[in-house]
């Protein structure tokens, strides 16, 4: 009897040792699992402001086996959605992250923050401080902007011996916005069915600056635009050469925005619309300055071909 009673703690003993063994076995192999199981996104954060895109990609998905094919899902869709595509887009200010997931393996997954800014876009309401009276006159008009088209691309000429006051902007996107507006619109207004922006030399403006600007682009002229430059436009066919106008641009205006200077005092810029080789108008060496905060500009040279 006394046998039988010590041979039970010991087969207690090893029974409790196989159990923990295979409960830790399982634990080790499901981390080196889970390491070997991985989504590698074009992006891990993003900032937007609202209204702004961006395509999210797969890079890598380990194991490669599960092929590239995924699913995207919002957290709040309030702040970002996306699409099946990956294409997100910025709806108001907040933060929301994007989850990704294998289509084959549920386990294999990533997550991209997303980050919306407010948009100041908007005119602010506090009164503009004063200018100095050396302020260079811009001859470029600086008008409040509105959808409607002018019917002259001259810019008019203050009254003699007056001095306007310069409007000003928050940032560099609502300045060249208000330029464009208010001296291409006659242009873009035209019967093209899309807008070109080479922004490949706009260096001020990030990523989501872009995006963000060709879609306040879009929604102003109610026309597809899209972000390409010349000799991008020149391999895809929509710029060929031609005997009378020297290229034509087809069914398309292109808007181009080159920042060729900064220093202290601001930065150097030209800025042009064109639908073709002899149809367009060229800005260059215009100057946006800045001031207690905000923004200024003086026109350049005014070319028009």
């Amino acid at each position: 009897m006394k046998k039988h009673l010590i041979k039970l703690p010991i087969c207690m003993l090893v029974l409790f040792s196989l159990i923990s063994t295979y409960i830790l076995g399982s634990h080790v192999y499901t981390q080196a699992a889970s390491k070997n199981k991985k989504i590698t996104m074009n992006k891990s954060k993003i900032t937007l402001a609202p209204g702004g895109k961006l395509q999210l990609k797969v890079k890598k998905i380990k194991p490669a086996k599960a092929g590239k094919a995924v699913t995207y899902k919002s957290s709040n869709k309030k702040v970002v959605t996306v699409n099946k595509q990956g294409v997100v887009k910025a709806k108001k200010a907040g933060t929301a992250k994007i989850v990704i997931v294998s289509k084959k393996d549920k386990g294999i997954q990533a997550t991209v923050t997303v980050k919306v800014q407010k948009n100041n876009s908007k005119p602010s309401a506090t009164a503009n401080p004063p200018v100095t009276q050396n302020t260079v006159t811009p001859t470029i008009p600086v008008q409040t902007p509105t959808p409607s088209v002018q019917p002259t691309e001259q810019p008019p000429k203050p009254p003699v011996g007056q001095t306007p006051e310069p409007k000003m902007f928050d940032t560099l996107q609502d300045l060249y916005f208000n330029i464009i507006i208010n001296n291409f619109s006659v242009k873009l207004g035209e019967s093209s069915s899309q807008i070109a922006i080479d922004l490949a030399k706009a260096g001020s403006l990030s990523d989501s600056d872009k995006h963000n600007f060709a879609d306040r682009i879009s929604r102003q002229y109610e026309k597809k635009t899209i972000q390409k430059t010349f000799d991008e436009l020149k391999e895809d066919g929509i710029i060929v050469t031609d005997d009378t106008y020297g290229f034509i641009i087809k069914d398309t205006v292109l808007i181009k925005i080159d920042e060729t200077e900064e220093d202290s005092s601001g930065i150097t810029f030209n800025i042009s619309c064109t639908v073709h080789g002899l149809n367009g108008i060229h800005y260059n060496d215009c100057k946006a300055l800045k001031q207690n905060g905000k923004w200024i500009y003086q026109s350049g040279k005014q070319l028009v071909s």
